[in-house]
C-alpha cells in the first residue's frame, strides 16, 4: 500500500503479497477503502488486483482493475461498517452480475446503486476495470433526497443521462486527480446533477408525489428487507412497523408501479438465489434454503425462482460448481 502525500491518494496491488494472502490483503483493502466486505474465486484460479482510492472527503473515487472474483457482504460485515456509504458502481471492461434488491446483470458501461447497509454479492466473470464511486449518506440525500428510488436498479449505460453518466464516470482517473484543471468539487457536482437528472426520468409519472412518498417507501422497503425472509411477514406487519396505515402502505407501492407482494417476492428470491450460489451454503438442501428465505412450500419455492430468474434452484447450484446436498429430496416441478 502506497499514499500519495498530495492529494489523500492511496494505491494497492496483490502483487505486493505472496499469492496465498493476496485474497485477505484485498479484503483488506476494501474494508480500508470502503468497509468489511469478503472476496473469493473459484478454485485454482490465479488472482490479482490492483486499486487506487482517492479520498475526495464527502466522496471517495475508487478504480479497481483486475481477474475475476466474487465477493459480498452479509449481516455480520454490515454490522462492523462504521457508517453508511452508497456506492456507484461501473465496469467498463465486462459484464457482471450483482445480487443486491434483487438479482442484476450489468453490461459493460452499464451502472448499478448499491446501499451499504443492505447485503449484496458481486460476481464478476471476466477481467473488470471498475469504477466505485463511495458516497456519505449526507451528500446523496442533497442531490437524492429518497435514494432507494435508484439503490438496486441497472442504469443503462448506453442511452440517455446513464450514458453521460458512465461515460463521466469511466473517464475518471484518481492517479491523475492532481493534474486536472479543474476544482475537485467538480466531480462531486457534476456526479450529483447527473444522478438527479437519472432519478426524474425513473420517476417521471410521479412527480406530483409528495416528497415524503419517496422517503417513505425506503423505510417500507428497508423494513422489508430486514424480515422478507419471515415466512409469516405480512403488509400489516410492515405497516405496524413504520408506522402507517395499511392502505397507506398499499398506496405507497401503487405510486412507485409495483405492489406489496411482488416487492417481497423479488426480495426472497434474492436472498435464495444467494444462499444456492453461495459455498457457505451448500450443505443445506435446497428446501431448507427456500424455507430460510422465506418460502414454506419447497414446489412453490422452485416454481416461483424459476418464473422470476428463469433457472431452477437446483440448476442455480449446479451452474456455480456446488453439488447438491446429501438427502435433498426436493421435488422441482
Amino acid at each position: 500500500m502506497r499514499a500519495s502525500p498530495l492529494l489523500s491518494l492511496t494505491h494497492w496491488s496483490t502483487t505486493e503479497v505472496p499469492e496465498r494472502l493476496r485474497y485477505d490483503y484485498y479484503a483488506q483493502a476494501l474494508a480500508s477503502a470502503m468497509f468489511p466486505i469478503q472476496v473469493s474465486t473459484r478454485p485454482k484460479s490465479s488472482f490479482g488486483v490492483e486499486m487506487v482510492a482517492a479520498d475526495l472527503g464527502s466522496m471517495t473515487v475508487i478504480r479497481q482493475q483486475g481477474t475475476p472474483h466474487r465477493c459480498f457482504a452479509d449481516k455480520g460485515n454490515i454490522a462492523g461498517a462504521s457508517q453508511r456509504t452508497f456506492h456507484l458502481l461501473v465496469n467498463g471492461a465486462s459484464g457482471w452480475t450483482m445480487d443486491h434488491m434483487g438479482r442484476h446483470r450489468l453490461g459493460p458501461g452499464d451502472i448499478l446503486l448499491s446501499d451499504s447497509s443492505i447485503p449484496f454479492e458481486l460476481n464478476i466473470d471476466a477481467d473488470f476495470d471498475f469504477i466505485n464511486v463511495s458516497l456519505s449518506e449526507a451528500w446523496i440525500r442533497q442531490w437524492l433526497p429518497a435514494p432507494a428510488l435508484l439503490v438496486g436498479r441497472r442504469i443503462e449505460g448506453q442511452s440517455g443521462w446513464g450514458h453521460a453518466l458512465s461515460a463521466f464516470l469511466r473517464s475518471l482517473e484518481p492517479a491523475r486527480f492532481e493534474a486536472y484543471p479543474l476544482p475537485m468539487s467538480f466531480i462531486g457536482d457534476h456526479i450529483g446533477a447527473l444522478l438527479a437528472f437519472i432519478a426524474q426520468d425513473f420517476s417521471a409519472p410521479l412527480t406530483k408525489l409528495p416528497k415524503r412518498d419517496g422517503g417513505l417507501f425506503e423505510r417500507i422497503r428497508d423494513c422489508m428487507y430486514q424480515q422478507s425472509s419471515h415466512a409469516t411477514l405480512c403488509a400489516a406487519d410492515v405497516a405496524a412497523a413504520v408506522g402507517v396505515s395499511l392502505r397507506s402502505l398499499h398506496r405507497c407501492f401503487a405510486r412507485f408501479d409495483t405492489t406489496f407482494g411482488d416487492t417481497l417476492i423479488k426480495m426472497r428470491c434474492a436472498h435464495a438465489v444467494r444462499m444456492l450460489e453461495s459455498p457457505i451454503f451448500r450443505r443445506l438442501t435446497i428446501a431448507e434454503i427456500g424455507r430460510r428465505a422465506g418460502f414454506v412450500d419447497a414446489s412453490h419455492f422452485t416454481r416461483t425462482l424459476h418464473a422470476r430468474v428463469g433457472r431452477k434452484p437446483s440448476q442455480i447450484r449446479r451452474q456455480c460448481g456446488a453439488p447438491d446436498a446429501p438427502h435433498n429430496v426436493t421435488q422441482e416441478d
